[in-house]
């Protein structure tokens, strides 16, 4: 969400369309489904309109009168209409969607009431009117006392065009504050891990504010959540992703969660830094293991989160280094990460994440010149010499260069000769060391030389 734009936020009943019309406006779709409350979190994303950008918001549907709550309400859809309620707060303009073929129902009496005594600034926008018969049965909502409704088909995107030049005309007028602070690149954080390790619940605390709902049921987040937020002059994205559970059959069972399994593989690819959250409390499980696997398989910089630090019982000065041992031992190909401790319950080191996250960003930008890599090389064949790959003839490393954008370097090899796999380990780890690589990913290549260099 861009600071510096109108929010637009759609708000209505749960399966009148709302993530439907998100979708057709913005270039990352939220999950659609038959099943009522499928959106729960507000999803924002920025839109645009002959030329004029815009912030969109996706919201949880509201079942019951905002004024009021219902004895055997659950603590989710509780949740739902408080985040809906803060999202209409911070909107500069509300679309109020309701469905024509179900027509007037309490619920859209109920907001309509509430838009009324709060003087929101609002579009009616009738949804499913693809046909004549259809557009005349939105008359009915005249009734609801805001006017005429803006007609609409969000499956196809009929009447959407007006729609949108109607709410280019709304929010046209509307000032929003400037931001003194210095902009710095943005920074996408993306947080991954099995079903209630606390993901979300690490967002909250680092938000100091419930943003994300947040339930011991399984799979409360089903959306990926993009939260803009600022920290130290960063500009940060928050992402919260689905959780993922481990065995694929559980998976395939359930339209949803296959669904939740593929936007997190793509928040993954938004993001410039993945942060692994794990339970601490618990054993590691072959979940974690695969997650982490994506993790790897992105080539992004990573962090591993060890959350609920404050389950772990009688600390001592040897109690962190006994799990990263441990950790270690479990998932022996995240060596070149770093394990953070956190307790989002208790707010324990949460932000020392967005600390760790703007050193990450800033190491996967470090500039190595000629001069350094050249005593760096002579300063590792001293300590070990190259060993053999293929063949009989002893390698010579000439150089080590390193591509101009992005952390990948590569070994100029002698004619005719190779390099020991492991040998292209100990480089790569002994890069790691001499530049403080730790957590970003790096790529290390052989190059070798087409002819024999005249001495």
């Amino acid at each position: 969400m861009n600071k510096k734009l109108p929010i637009v936020s759609i708000v209505g009943r749960t399966n009148v369309g709302k993530s439907t019309l998100f979708n057709l406006l913005v270039k990352n779709k939220a999950i659609t489904s038959q099943v009522p409350g499928t959106t729960r979190d507000a999803n924002s994303q920025e839109a645009e309109w002959l030329g004029k950008k815009f912030n969109i918001v996706d919201t949880g549907g509201i079942e019951d009168d905002l004024f009021k709550e219902k004895e055997k309400e659950s603590l989710v859809d509780k949740k739902i209409i408080e985040h809906a309620k803060k999202t209409i707060t911070k909107s500069d303009l509300i679309l109020f969607l309701v469905d024509t073929k179900t027509g007037i129902m309490p619920q859209d009496k109920n907001f309509a009431s509430y838009i009324r005594k709060n003087k929101l600034n609002y579009i009616l926008v009738a949804n499913k009117c693809g046909n004549p018969r259809e557009r005349l049965l939105a008359d009915e909502f005249l009734k609801l006392g805001l006017g005429e409704a803006s007609k609409i088909a969000a499956i196809n995107g009929s009447g959407v065009g007006d729609l949108l030049d109607e709410v280019l005309e709304k929010v046209k007028n509307i000032k929003i504050k400037s931001d003194k602070k210095e902009e710095k690149q943005e920074i996408k954080i993306a947080f991954i891990g099995k079903t209630n390790v606390g993901k979300s619940s690490i967002i909250n605390s680092i938000l100091n504010e419930e943003r994300v709902i947040v339930s011991s049921e399984e799979h409360t987040t089903r959306d990926s959540q993009f939260i803009p937020f600022y920290y130290k002059n960063y500009p940060f994205t928050l992402i919260d992703t689905a959780g993922i559970r481990k065995r694929k059959t559980q998976i395939s069972q359930n339209e949803l969660e296959a669904k939740s399994v593929e936007q997190t593989k793509k928040s993954v690819k938004k993001a410039d830094i993945i942060i692994l959250v794990t339970d601490i409390s618990k054993n590691l499980s072959v979940g974690d293991m695969k997650i982490a696997q994506i993790a790897t398989e992105a080539k992004k910089s990573l962090l591993v989160v060890a959350n609920k630090w404050d389950l772990i019982d009688d600390k001592d000065l040897k109690t962190y280094d006994k799990y990263v041992k441990y950790y270690n031992s479990i998932m022996p190909f995240l060596w070149w990460t770093k394990i953070i401790p956190v307790s989002a319950f208790e707010k324990i080191r949460v932000t020392k994440i967005l600390d760790e996250a703007i050193k990450l960003q800033e190491k996967s930008k470090i500039e190595i010149n000629k001069e350094t890599l050249e005593k760096f090389r002579q300063k590792i064949i001293k300590i070990h010499p190259p060993t053999i790959g293929k063949g009989r003839k002893k390698p010579k490393i000439y150089e080590i260069t390193k591509s101009e954008y992005k952390l990948s370097f590569e070994i100029v090899l002698g004619f005719k000769t190779s390099l020991s796999e492991s040998y292209v380990r100990f480089i790569s780890k002994k890069l790691r060391e001499e530049f403080d690589l730790y957590g970003v990913p790096i790529s290390v290549y052989v190059k070798k030389l087409k002819k024999m260099l005249k001495k």
